[in-house]
């Protein structure tokens, strides 16, 4: 399975979603920037839900960024796989100082795509989407903030994901919904895309903007 793009990724996963969803009220989305925007862009097109972001940061590898040994939600709260930080033999030192670099960048981001401050999550069900996940660890930071602000039910979709998608993944979400799960013993994201380009903070705002929701507090 190999998707045309972000959009293509999204369309299909909306018709995944459709046949799960008979009542689609009290659904918000979540989108996680800045891959997860266009995917979730048309989850909200075709199933008529209000879009908005939450920003999580991964924390990478220093010596191979694009590996997460965790990840960090915007309560600062840190999620870390202690097999990869003990096998990787990674010290207090590091891991404070990607945490810290991380979180200034999430910041950033968050005057940006949330100027206004997150929607109103206090009894809603919120469903949390992304381009794809590996590691599931920014997933798993956003479900959790979902759940620190009222969210009553907490679903994860993605276009992609491993086959064998962690236990702490589907333990953080009520359901799990992945449109192509992969059997192959080197997985990532952007294998299964044509197009994977990095987006740009403007290309997200526009995004968010054409989507008809805007970010900010929706109730």
């Amino acid at each position: 399975m190999i998707f045309l793009n972000r959009e293509d990724a999204g369309r299909k996963l909306a018709l995944l979603l459709k046949e799960r969803i008979k009542e689609p009220k009290n659904f918000l989305i979540l989108a996680i920037p800045r891959g997860g925007v266009p995917v979730a862009g048309e989850v909200s097109r075709e199933l008529g839900m209000p879009l908005s972001v939450v920003v999580v940061r991964k924390l990478g590898i220093p010596w191979n960024e694009e590996a997460a040994f965790g990840s960090i939600d915007p309560n600062g709260n840190v999620y870390l796989d202690e097999e990869t930080v003990n096998y990787l033999g990674l010290g207090k030192g590091t891991i404070h100082e990607v945490k810290e670099r991380e979180y200034a960048e999430l910041k950033r981001r968050e005057e940006i795509f949330v100027p206004e401050g997150y929607p109103n999550m206090q009894g809603k069900r919120v469903i949390v989407i992304d381009d794809g996940i590996a590691t599931g660890y920014t997933a798993i930071a956003a479900g959790q903030f979902a759940r620190s602000k009222g969210a009553i039910e907490v679903w994860l979709a993605v276009p992609v994901c491993p086959s064998n998608i962690g236990n702490k993944v589907k333990s953080t979400f009520d359901k799990v919904f992945c449109f192509h799960k992969a059997e192959t013993p080197s997985f990532a994201v952007g294998m299964f895309y044509q197009d994977f380009h990095q987006l740009t903070d403007d290309e997200v705002l526009d995004l968010l903007k054409n989507s008809g929701n805007g970010t900010g507090d929706l109730t």
